[in-house]
């Protein structure tokens, strides 16, 4: 938060983040010239600099609330659009200045028994008085977000912290200035700014405390009811005076409190604050701050040719170079997929005519090749069955399994020699010779307890008459 204003500048540096909200930094800085020099402004900004890093920093800055034109007015309609295109109109037979030289910016407020108009506070800044300000923010590389009125957002503040008051005055009180928020059920319904010029407490306070007289009569006239303050607060660097707020109490009628925001903010304190931070010196800027942090919506005259510059428009160059890059980045990451795929499809077509070769030269007789892998499927399951049993048969036994049954029905003891193994669709033959008859009856018993078989018949059964050895055939039924 930056406050600027006629006798000093104040700036609160602020650090937020998810375990709280806590205070980098402050400064203040008086003015020790011309006070409506500019320059002197700047040698201030510069001390600010010096002292505080603020390179970084999100920038609330406010602006002296005695430069500014406050006036209420009624309009007929709620809608934003509207109250802006007929601000200019309404205003300008009661300004000092012409429209167009005007930057103009309002707040709606809530006053009871007033619910078919809308009230609004306007507040008007000229332009070549707010483009020198911000341009000498910008010699320091500094461009606040938002421009408000001076003061109003410590009355904000307070209007949303207080509890205990309905109606209540809050007075920013300058050497030789003063700024009047008015709030009426819990609302800020009238802003008024006068000079105090004068060196003695008495005449200091007695000429404060009848422009609040004023000021509290303008605010019966204006919305027509009575207006009775349950207190008043106070602060700014024109109060030092500890029996400044007593006397003005005795002059006014109802008590007056200075304030200390930070009392209300929920600020991390994690170590005792210095003696530099005097409350009525740094409430306003420690308030800018905290409206930024909470997104609060009130004042401000950056707005129009002194709005802040698009995002687009700020950072135009870059996105440019971000977009040429982004492009020829993809543009290499496309052209790498489609070489990949290119050269995927041909290995493909290499491999798919391969397979085409390969089935045609394994199966010559299929002329007709549609899907070589789906046929070459079919070609080895066909196979495969063959290679169990020649035909048609159901059961499906391997030939491997039949020797492996015959082998373990025979006995080793026995003097037997296979030697010859037929398998058909639904029979077997086998031939071989053995040392007698009663051997052949044997084989043919022990086959006819394996479960594999049907039956056993002995087709033939004869001695050879050299080696004195039978020989036999078995068909056996599967």
């Amino acid at each position: 938060g930056l406050d600027i204003r006629p006798d000093a500048v104040s700036a609160v540096l602020i650090d937020s983040s998810i375990k709280g909200t806590v205070i980098d930094a402050h400064e203040y800085v008086p003015f020790s010239g011309r006070k409506e020099d500019r320059n002197g402004l700047s040698a201030l900004l510069e001390t600010i600099e010096q002292k505080m890093d603020i390179s970084d920093a999100v920038c609330v800055a406010s602006f002296p609330a005695d430069e500014i034109s406050f006036r209420n007015i009624q309009v007929p309609f709620k809608g934003q659009k509207k109250i802006k295109k007929i601000l200019p109109y309404e205003l300008e037979p009661t300004l000092p200045f012409p429209v167009e030289d005007l930057i103009i910016d309002f707040i709606h407020i809530e006053i009871p028994d007033h619910t078919n108009t809308k009230n609004l506070i306007t507040a008007a800044v000229e332009k070549s008085k707010l483009q020198s300000f911000l341009d000498t923010l910008a010699t320091f590389n500094i461009e606040p977000e938002i421009v408000t009125v001076g003061g109003y957002p410590t009355a904000f503040s307070l209007a949303n912290f207080l509890d205990s008051h309905k109606n209540w005055l809050f007075i920013d009180i300058d050497n030789n200035k003063s700024t009047i928020f008015i709030i009426l059920s819990g609302s800020i319904c009238l802003i008024r700014s006068f000079a105090i010029h004068s060196a003695a407490r008495s005449d200091k306070v007695k000429l404060l405390c009848g422009n609040i007289r004023r000021t509290i009569y303008a605010l019966e006239k204006i919305l027509g009811l009575d207006f009775k303050p349950d207190g008043g607060f106070i602060t700014g660097c024109g109060i030092d005076d500890l029996g400044f707020d007593k006397e003005m109490e005795q002059a006014l009628g109802f008590s007056i409190e200075r304030v200390d925001i930070l009392q209300f903010a929920d600020i991390l304190k994690q170590q005792p604050l210095p003696p530099s931070w005097i409350p009525n010196l740094m409430d306003n800027a420690l308030s800018l701050a905290l409206m930024e942090i909470k997104g609060a919506k009130g004042f401000n005259f950056r707005k129009g040719p002194f709005a802040l510059k698009k995002f687009w428009e700020e950072n135009k160059k870059n996105l440019i170079q971000t977009g040429v890059f982004l492009v020829l980045v993809l543009s290499l990451g496309w052209f790498n997929v489609f070489l990949d795929s290119y050269f995927l499809e041909k290995r493909l077509a290499r491999l798919n005519h391969q397979i085409t070769g390969i089935f045609t030269s394994t199966f010559p007789e299929v002329k007709n090749v549609v899907d070589p892998v789906q046929q070459m499927k079919i070609k080895i399951q066909q196979a495969r069955q063959n290679a169990l049993l020649p035909g048609e048969t159901e059961k499906q036994i391997r030939a491997i399994d039949l020797l492996n049954t015959i082998s373990k029905a025979i006995p080793k003891e026995m003097d037997v020699t296979l030697k010859t193994f037929v398998m058909g669709s639904e029979s077997i033959s086998i031939s071989g010779d053995t040392d007698s008859f009663n051997s052949v009856d044997n084989i043919k018993i022990k086959l006819e307890q394996a479960d594999i078989f049907k039956k056993i018949i002995i087709s033939a059964a004869n001695i050879d008459k050299i080696d004195k050895r039978v020989r036999f055939k078995l068909k056996v039924d599967l």
